[in-house]
């Protein structure tokens, strides 16, 4: 039974543990005036990543919310490469889903707005990888449509990184010395809107 139960102790500590999740979470700010969160959960269990993304915003006018958004989604990464996306958004109302596979011929997407194949290197607007960033066309999470930037780099040192986006999509991004998204900004429906990490300065984080 001894020898039995230091095998199994042995096997235990060779078998590889799935890595802690990794946690972003974000105060979303309007006009300097906070309307939501957004978090980002990261999961790497071997070769295998998966990114759970959730927002929930409100903009509320005298005690009224006027405006709502939600969303969620969840990616699947497989030895760095998209293997599957789904994402589903509610923007005051107005819903739509967005599927995404990759196969043989590229990364199939469905969603409400049609279905097509895109190119196999698109990755979704979701900004929590920085080795994504720089990649161009981008499929928008929410529409389901291809998006062609951009980007240059504003800031490179110890400190992190920042990058600014431009072309179908406006954003400045940050992130920090070891790799995690920290910030991001854009103006929106004549307001400017600002990703402030919990636990960070919010000049830090821009």
């Amino acid at each position: 039974m001894s020898k039995l139960l230091a095998l199994f102790a042995v096997l235990a500590l060779a078998w590889p543990a799935a890595a802690a999740p990794r946690t972003l979470d974000f105060d979303v700010m309007r006009d300097g005036a906070p309307i939501g969160t957004h978090r980002v959960t990261v999961e790497h269990d071997g070769d295998e990543t998966r990114a759970t993304i959730e927002i929930d915003m409100a903009v509320r006018l005298a005690f009224v919310t006027i405006y709502r958004y939600t969303h969620r989604s969840t990616e699947l990464w497989r030895a760095g490469k998209l293997v599957s996306l789904d994402a589903r958004t509610d923007d005051n109302g107005t819903r739509t889903q967005v599927g995404a596979r990759a196969t043989e011929a590229g990364l199939a997407i469905e969603g409400s707005g049609g279905s097509y194949i895109a190119p196999a290197a698109t990755v979704p607007t979701s900004y929590w990888n920085p080795e994504k960033v720089m990649r161009s066309p981008l499929l928008d999470t929410q529409s389901g449509k291809l998006i062609d930037v951009s980007a240059m780099t504003l800031e490179s040192g110890p400190g992190g990184m920042r990058y600014r986006l431009r072309g179908d999509l406006e954003a400045d991004l940050a992130y920090g010395p070891g790799g995690d998204w920290t910030g991001l900004s854009f103006a929106a429906r004549g307001a400017r809107i600002d990703y402030v990490r919990r636990g960070m300065a919010a000049s830090a984080a821009r």
